[in-house]
């Protein structure tokens, strides 16, 4: 009678730990199809304000990367944000023949700083602000959301920069000195931007995903 109590106990551990996980991966999923139709449907991907500052198109996918962290934890995060990372490098091999797609053919540029996103805010979530009051909560989502922007675009430059100079590329319109601070006067005007608009959207969004994954059990 033990015995069959144990196993049975073990069988109940081993169905709630295969739900759970299949919660995980069913959100994941479906994150990863948020990033598919941004990446591939234009104007899914940034926000155009070029109505309000003329050549203002911050892009916003990090949101998703950063916001999957939060919900399902840095693993996960690390996880959705490679999975954008790897389509930016297929990207860039497939449609080359510009500036951008030159600088994502690397694939340390086009999938190390989308999996920090995810492996660093979904960690500083989970460690600081997972147990918070709604007030503190909000507040440090907006920052993550900040944050999130910055580590892709430093990310980008500073390995941009590094691929350029490693392998003296050469290509129209790229300097041959200061690659940095040219790579900085690129992507600073649209940066900014992209740094507001993520600290709203994601304060917004993880207040309202956060508590619905909760409830169902996800904790990152």
């Amino acid at each position: 009678m033990l015995f069959a109590n144990i196993n049975l106990c073990s069988n109940h551990t081993i169905i709630i730990m295969t739900n759970q996980k299949t919660k995980y991966l069913v959100v994941a999923v479906f994150f990863m199809a948020i990033i598919l139709l941004q990446v591939f449907i234009p104007g899914l991907g940034y926000i155009p304000l070029g109505a309000i500052v003329v050549g203002a198109a911050p892009t916003i996918i990090q949101v998703t990367v950063a916001v999957s962290g939060i919900v399902l934890g840095p693993r996960w995060g690390a996880f959705i944000g490679g999975f954008w990372g790897v389509i930016t490098l297929l990207q860039a091999w497939t449609t080359p023949g510009s500036i951008g797609s030159l600088m994502f053919q690397n694939p340390l540029t086009a999938i190390v700083p989308r999996v920090l996103i995810g492996l660093i805010i979904g960690w500083l979530f989970n460690r600081l602000l997972r147990d918070k009051n709604l007030g503190l909560r909000t507040a440090g989502l907006a920052i993550l959301g900040a944050l999130s922007a910055i580590i892709n675009t430093a990310g980008v430059v500073l390995l941009t920069t590094f691929g350029f100079t490693v392998m003296h590329t050469n290509f129209t319109g790229i300097p041959t000195h200061n690659i940095l601070g040219w790579l900085i006067g690129i992507v600073s005007f649209n940066g900014i931007f992209e740094i507001i608009t993520a600290a709203i959207l994601v304060a917004v969004i993880g207040n309202v995903l956060v508590p619905l994954a909760e409830k169902s059990g996800i904790t990152g």
